[in-house]
C-alpha cells in the first residue's frame, strides 16, 4: 500500500487516481472510507469486492458543498433545513435523485432515491473540488467488521492490495454519520450515527 501525504502533492495524485478509475483509501470527518468515481462502474464495483459487501448496497455521494449535490439530488423543505444546520458534516441524506444522471443505479438506494452528504473535512473538501464530480465512499473495513480508523489498522487488514491512502491524522469522530429519509418530506431515521434524533428534532420543529 502507498501512503502519500495530505499535502498538494498527494491531493493531486489522489484526484487523479480516482479519475483514471482507482479506488483509494481517504480520511473523513467521520471514519476513513474508500472513495471511486461513481461514473465509472467497474471502479465502484471494486469497492465491493474489497470490502466484501453485497452488490445490493447502496453507496454514499460526497459532495464539495450543496450546489454540487443539488445537481444529483431533489431537495425539498425539511433537507434545506437539515442541511443549513448540519452541512457540511456527519449527516447523510436519503433524497430523490434527479432524473437522467449518468451514475449508474446499481449504486444509489431503492426508490430512485441517493444517500447524499457534504463532509467537513478540508483534505476530502479539496479532493472532491479538484475532481471536479463528488465521489462515491463507503467505510474502510470489510463488511459487518468494526471500522478501520487508523492508517496502521487499514495498512494491516489490506497489506496485500496495490492501493493508495492519504494520510491525515484528524479524523474528528470514530462513528459513521447519520442517515435520514427525507424523500417524503419527513424524517425517518435508518442508521443512528453521530447525529441524535433530539438535536435533528429542534432544527426540523
Amino acid at each position: 500500500m502507498k501512503i502519500l501525504k495530505s499535502d498538494t502533492n498527494g491531493i493531486n495524485e489522489v484526484v487523479k487516481e480516482i479519475l483514471n478509475g482507482k479506488i483509494v483509501f481517504i480520511p473523513t470527518d467521520t471514519v476513513y472510507g474508500i472513495a471511486a468515481n461513481p461514473f465509472n462502474n467497474n471502479a465502484v464495483k471494486k469497492i465491493f469486492l474489497l470490502k466484501k459487501r453485497s452488490l445490493k448496497n447502496s453507496l454514499i455521494l460526497l459532495c464539495a458543498n450543496i450546489k454540487m449535490a443539488k445537481n444529483y439530488a431533489t431537495f425539498n423543505k425539511i433537507a434545506i433545513k437539515l442541511t443549513k444546520f448540519f452541512w457540511p458534516g456527519p449527516l447523510t441524506l436519503i433524497l430523490k435523485k434527479k432524473s437522467n444522471l449518468k451514475i449508474s443505479k446499481k449504486w444509489v438506494s431503492k426508490n430512485n432515491s441517493i444517500g447524499i452528504r457534504v463532509p467537513n473535512h478540508n483534505v476530502l473538501l479539496k479532493i472532491i473540488k479538484k475532481c471536479k464530480i463528488p465521489i462515491f465512499c463507503t467505510s474502510a473495513n470489510i463488511s459487518g467488521e468494526k471500522n478501520l480508523n487508523s492508517i496502521k489498522n487499514i495498512k494491516k487488514k489490506f497489506k496485500n492490495k496495490n492501493l493508495i491512502l492519504i494520510e491525515d491524522y484528524k479524523v474528528n469522530f470514530k462513528k459513521e454519520s447519520t442517515i435520514i429519509d427525507v424523500t417524503n418530506n419527513n424524517m425517518n431515521i435508518l442508521r443512528k450515527g453521530i447525529l441524535k434524533k433530539k438535536e435533528l428534532n429542534k432544527i426540523i420543529n
